[in-house]
């Protein structure tokens, strides 16, 4: 009887938790279908498609025994109906109270994954939603208004005093606002189109498509990790033994190996679709606090990353586009039409792919970096010395330094000194980078670079001493045998690389490393160019055995946490090989 018991048991727990992942799916577009209706109202396409989502998720949690959640999701199913049949038009506050009832429903989920026996107070949200009058207390309208009929004007922000007078620009972009916001919800062309559009989506051929735990495609990409360093073991051995045969199976296994390599990191990559779409929210969010109108433009969402890079890049992505919403665009509104622009702002958040790496633009149309005004607020807070002289270029990265604000006060969206610090620091924890791009009154533009996927990578195999390294081709700017009229030494940075007008530190490796070697003659050695940190800097190695496609293995617990290296990795001839993280090597002696 205990056994059956426990297999009911089993039985409720696997129905719920399937459940609760199918929600998580179908919850996955919901934001962006609230934001795309607070733009246009009169797409009705996709107030049936949340009212069907709600009438289905009613019904199903209320099947599995999820009460509280059956219950919340019949009470949003409700007020969903009344814009549906035109009791209530769809505005911007109702949209605001639409989008945390999203929130609540999402909160709500994940809380019944981690225990499937959570409780949730959803009574206040419930009564908002009970007690909701649209402004006025009218229902929508059935026809639409007069064209001669002209909106009032809202309010604009805080920096237009209310004697001055008002550009007819910036009255016609509040005017825009408010009558996008007040439309009536349901359009005769729209919604045919929407139908049509539906019908040819339905005729399309879909992909089969099953459900795989992650767990055993993590478990697929190690063991295929081993055969491509097996593989790589292999391919030295032709060169040791004179074997026609031996080197045509290598060359040939060598193939299916990186077809497979290929095809199993393929089902890790996930698009970037989510990610920009709650991005699109921070920006009505930040927009909405800072009384400042924004608008955001995506292109490549359908762009693929690693899950483990997305994971990570969720954190540096928020606070770049908020950081471009609060920092970049003027808040003075009268100021940008005066300069040619829209009054309304505008960010492009933009991916693609380069040369094998991911790039992520996050772009703003703002009045640019100052760099004299970074650099005085840098030695205000201490975080520069006064003498200290730095390029425009340095003046700009002074942005990620820890501590950095532009606000003289702290808000609840900045001037903490966290944000940009955090973007960096991360960034460059996934063998990444980020490029500042700024033009005075035209806007600036944060370009992140970064590995499609951090289990495999590009390295440079260097040499130093008697031991090998591996340092992230992403990372190597050049790399040149250095002449003795090249390197001069100072008392204040050591030696040092003249390169091509450029004052670079140059660093020895085994110094770095702490190896007490008597030094070698640079002339006799190889300096790699790196571009790691605020500036570039140059690293003397012995030698440079070659590139290759290095699989990358995390350090064991007892020295994980020492800085300076980003893992290990297995050579060709079988031994193991550190990867250097050159960032934080420098850091030791201050450079970057």
């Amino acid at each position: 009887m205990t056994v059956e018991g426990n297999t009911v048991d089993d039985f409720e727990k696997e129905i719920k938790q399937g459940f609760l992942e199918e929600a998580t799916e179908l919850l996955s577009g919901t934001e962006q279908c609230f934001l795309t209706l607070e733009r246009d109202p009169s797409n009705r396409g996709e107030i049936e498609k949340l009212f069907r989502l709600a009438h289905n998720l009613k019904g199903s949690a209320k099947a599995v025994g999820f009460d509280e959640l059956g219950a919340f999701t019949h009470e949003l199913e409700t007020f969903l109906l009344k814009f549906k049949n035109q009791t209530f038009e769809l505005t911007a506050p109702a949209v605001t109270l639409l989008l945390e009832c999203n929130d609540h429903v999402n909160v709500m989920v994940a809380g019944l994954k981690a225990d499937l026996d959570a409780k949730f107070d959803s009574s206040g949200l419930i009564e908002r939603i009970k007690s909701y009058v649209p402004a006025g207390g009218a229902a929508a309208p059935v026809v639409s208004p007069p064209a001669s009929a002209a909106p009032a004007a809202p309010a604009g922000p805080e920096s237009i005093e209310a004697s001055e007078p008002v550009p007819a620009a910036v009255a016609e972009a509040f005017a825009a606002q408010e009558a996008v916001a007040q439309a009536p919800l349901f359009n005769a062309a729209a919604a045919e189109a929407a139908a049509d559009k539906k019908i040819k989506a339905k005729q399309a051929a879909a992909d089969e498509q099953i459900r795989v735990s992650l767990a055993r495609v993590e478990k697929l990409i190690n063991y295929v990790g081993e055969m491509v360093i097996l593989q790589t073991v292999l391919r030295a051995q032709p060169q040791v033994q004179e074997n026609l045969f031996l080197r045509k199976t290598v060359h040939q296994l060598g193939k299916v190996t990186k077809e497979v390599q290929d095809l199993s990191m393929s089902l890790r990559m996930v698009p970037l679709k989510q990610t920009f779409q709650k991005m699109q929210r921070i920006v009505r969010d930040t927009s909405s606090a800072l009384n400042k109108p924004v608008e955001i433009e995506v292109l490549g969402e359908n762009v693929e990353v690693d899950k483990t890079v997305l994971e990570q890049l969720g954190d540096p992505l928020v606070h770049l586009v908020r950081n471009a919403v609060d920092h970049g665009i003027e808040n003075d509104m009268i100021a940008r039409v005066d300069a040619g622009k829209d009054p309304k702002g505008k960010i492009v958040l933009k991916a693609f792919h380069q040369s094998g790496y991911l790039v992520i633009e996050v772009k703003d149309d703002g009045a640019g970096l100052n760099a004299d005004r970074l650099r005085n607020i840098a030695v205000q807070k201490g975080i520069i010395p006064a003498t200290k002289v730095l390029t425009d270029k340095e003046c700009h990265h002074l942005i990620f330094a820890p501590g950095f604000s532009t606000k003289a006060e702290v808000t609840e969206v900045s001037g903490r000194g966290v944000g940009m610090d955090v973007v960096r620091t991360n960034i460059e924890a996934m063998q990444g980078e980020v490029e500042i791009h700024t033009e005075t009154g035209k806007g600036t533009t944060f370009k992140v670079i970064l590995p499609l996927t951090l289990a495999i990578i590009d390295g440079m195999i260097v040499k130093s001493d008697d031991d090998r390294y591996v340092i992230p081709i992403s990372h190597v700017r050049e790399s040149l045998r250095p002449t003795r009229e090249s390197v001069k030494n100072t008392k204040e940075l050591g030696e040092i690389l003249l390169l091509r007008g450029e004052t670079l530190p140059l660093l020895r490796l085994s110094t770095l490393l702490g190896r007490k070697t008597k030094p070698k003659d640079v002339d006799s050695m190889i300096a790699v160019v790196t571009t790691v940190g605020d500036r570039p800097f140059s690293i003397l190695v012995d030698d440079i055995i070659g590139q290759h496609e290095v699989v990358i293995k995390q350090l064991g617990e007892e020295v994980r946490g020492v800085r300076g290296f980003a893992g290990t990795a297995i050579l060709g001839d079988g031994r193991p090989s550190l990867i250097l993280e050159l960032g934080e090597l420098a850091k030791t002696r201050g450079v970057a």
